[in-house]
């Protein structure tokens, strides 16, 4: 990294930090606050100097940016091939074949070497709150049987998927929200867990 600036090699370190702790790239404004600049395209300037100095690698079709080595491999060599879910047609498995858009590939590290997960494009802005935003995907676990506070993802009784997070009151679970623009999911609605959020991949044009 030495021939990095001050602010490259922190940008740098900084992306490497979220990646492994949160398993998703920051977004330009936790950038621009992490490096203490006020403007988003001064983030996109560092981003290119990182990707043409061989750092970074950004693809806006799956994983958004990834760190490479110095022989400009992926600190993640290791790979597997994840189902990409789109619209759900009602009445079809979310893993059905008319459901699946695309195959994505990610680091091994990050699905955990679980065969039951897919990918599943974020519709709107109800998780804001919880860091996941509209046109993120998040990484679903199925056959897990999810914890007072976990995220999710449902299907509801009119054939729309949506990510919510998980919570108990009383014995009684209902989908909660994280915008308060949004309203809670109550058990009035049918709806049934297809899996666990385990982890969110972003992408950068």
């Amino acid at each position: 990294m030495s021939d990095l600036t001050p602010k490259q090699r922190h940008l740098l370190e900084f992306i490497i930090e979220e990646i492994r702790e949160r398993r998703v790239p920051p977004t330009f404004s936790q950038m621009a606050t992490a490096i203490g600049v006020s403007s988003k395209n001064s983030v996109a300037k560092l981003l290119r100097r990182l990707e043409e100095g061989g750092y970074i690698r950004r693809d806006s079709s799956a994983r958004g940016i990834e760190v490479l080595n110095a022989l400009g491999e992926s600190l993640s060599s290791d790979t597997v091939s994840v189902p990409l879910v789109g619209d759900v047609v009602a009445g079809t498995p979310v893993l059905a074949d008319e459901n699946i858009e695309d195959n994505i590939t990610l680091p091994a590290d990050l699905v955990g070497g679980f065969q039951d997960t897919f990918l599943l494009r974020v519709r709107g802005e109800s998780m804001r709150d919880a860091g996941i935003l509209e046109d993120d995907r998040v990484l679903v676990r199925q056959g897990v049987q999810p914890s007072h506070g976990d995220i999710v993802v449902a299907l509801l009784d009119d054939g729309e998927t949506t990510v919510k997070r998980f919570m108990m009151k009383d014995g009684v679970a209902y989908l909660k929200a994280e915008n308060a623009d949004y309203p809670d999911i109550y058990p009035d609605s049918e709806w049934t867990i297809q899996g666990k959020v385990v982890a969110v991949t972003r992408a950068y044009d």
